[in-house]
């Protein structure tokens, strides 16, 4: 609502008066609501300050949950020996080892015929001699109804086409008067693909049986194995990898499991960073120069994360302290990661640094604590930020009636001052009348006026 400016327009000389002590009256009548107004100002600021202090805690908790996995699969990358015909796709395990993949003798393709006759005309050559015609995908056998007007290869190919089947009919025009049905798998994989004629009686082929799609075969680590598909999601666990093409006499491909250092490496910078934005956040609320967060039991908590982050240590292994592979801690409380040092660490360290960052006995079990300061209902500051919600719209009820109460205790002014003004402005008339009366006898009287 607001207030709307007031000003007083009289008759009277006192008219400027009037208008200071107007305005005098709304200054006084308003010190409980700038107080109000600066209040909701701070609630304002508070509330985003502690939006950016739980989005920088939120981070945190998302990069120490990177490394948390990180570290449960031991970083581990996966290599091909010949990326043209082997690609790793996914890897999910920690598990260090190789696979040998040989004898790769066939990839999968899918099933594909065409038609074994050509049709000088798609809509109008008749296709089937009976009009009853039987297709077979795989161990499926689907009966096909070619009535008058679709006996045809438009009409075969849309009768195809609408049973579902896995399968996919499209006819080739290779000249104006040469038509093929090709009817093709959706999927790869060795299979039954035929089309026959008058089931029942002729029972001719429709369709060549040139392709019937093939299966993926190969061994793995001398175990014989056959596919339907070329990425092969089921065999080791975690991984996931794509055989693009066959191998020759002896070949022999391989997949190696190992710690990528890189992955760890990557993810412990990006905790850096984000552990600074923290301490940043943090350190702008404590001290001489904090802010409006001074004291809040949000900083507190923020602080208490940062300290068990920064004191933790395992009692074993070659890792035991954050500066082990590299981390070290200032006196401002930021940290800075050495990458270097980190390269250069054996690989019994590596191992062991991955230790450090195990979920329930290493670091990352504190993801469990930023995840109760920030999560997005029931952390600890969407609940504070909640309650800023309310302190707002209870302050601009607070405000909305304090303004109509103002406006109000204006108004009744105003009225009061305009009659005190239109009575001095009544009583400066007369008195203009009564001088002008005396004025006019003195002069009849002495012929002179008074003055």
């Amino acid at each position: 609502m607001g207030l709307t400016p007031l000003t007083f327009s009289g008759i009277s000389q006192y008219s400027s008066d009037f208008q200071t002590i107007l305005e005098r009256v709304t200054t006084i009548a308003s010190f409980p609501l700038t107080q109000l107004k600066n209040e909701q100002t701070d609630v304002a600021a508070k509330r985003q300050l502690t939006n950016e202090l739980n989005t920088s805690v939120k981070l945190l908790g998302e990069r120490l949950t990177a490394l948390k996995d990180i570290a449960a699969n031991r970083g581990v990358s996966a290599t091909s020996s010949n990326t043209a015909k082997l690609t790793v796709d996914t890897v999910n395990t920690g598990t260090l080892t190789q696979y040998n993949l040989t004898e790769v003798s066939s990839t999968a393709r899918s099933a594909s015929e065409t038609s074994v006759a050509t049709f000088a005309s798609s809509a109008t050559t008749t296709v089937s001699t009976t009009g009853v015609m039987r297709l077979t995908v795989g161990s499926q056998n689907y009966d096909l109804n070619l009535p008058s007007g679709q006996n045809n290869l438009v009409g075969l190919r849309n009768k195809i086409n609408s049973l579902n089947a896995g399968v996919t009919a499209t006819i080739l025009t290779v000249d104006g008067s040469t038509n093929v049905l090709s009817v093709t798998a959706n999927t790869t994989g060795a299979r039954t693909l035929s089309l026959r004629d008058d089931p029942a009686g002729a029972n001719t082929n429709f369709l060549t049986a040139a392709n019937q799609g093939s299966n993926l075969n190969f061994k793995l680590n001398g175990v014989s194995v056959s596919r339907a598909s070329n990425q092969v999601n089921d065999l080791i666990p975690g991984v996931s990898f794509t055989v693009r093409e066959t191998t020759a006499a002896n070949e022999t491909l391989t997949i190696n499991l190992t710690s990528d250092r890189s992955k760890l490496s990557d993810a412990i910078s990006d905790f850096v960073d984000a552990y600074n934005a923290v301490q940043e956040k943090v350190t702008a609320q404590v001290g001489k120069t904090a802010g409006l967060l001074s004291g809040d039991y949000l900083v507190r908590e923020a602080q208490d994360i940062m300290r068990r982050i920064s004191s933790f240590g395992l009692a074993n292994g070659t890792v035991k302290n954050w500066s082990d592979f590299g981390v070290d801690f200032a006196a401002s409380g930021a940290i800075s990661f050495d990458v270097t040092k980190f390269n250069s660490l054996s690989v019994t360290v590596l191992q062991d640094s991955f230790a450090f960052f195990a979920d329930t006995t290493g670091l990352g079990q504190l993801s469990k604590t930023t995840a109760a300061f920030s999560a997005d209902v029931t952390g600890l500051a969407a609940l504070q930020i909640a309650q800023y919600d309310r302190t707002d719209i209870r302050l601009d009820e607070q405000i909305l009636v304090l303004e109509e109460r103002i406006n109000l205790i204006r108004q009744n002014y105003l009225q009061k001052l305009q009659a005190a003004d239109a009575l001095l402005g009544a009583f400066e008339s007369q008195q203009r009348v009564i001088t002008a009366s005396v004025d006019s006898l003195n002069l009849v009287l002495y012929g002179k006026q008074e003055g």
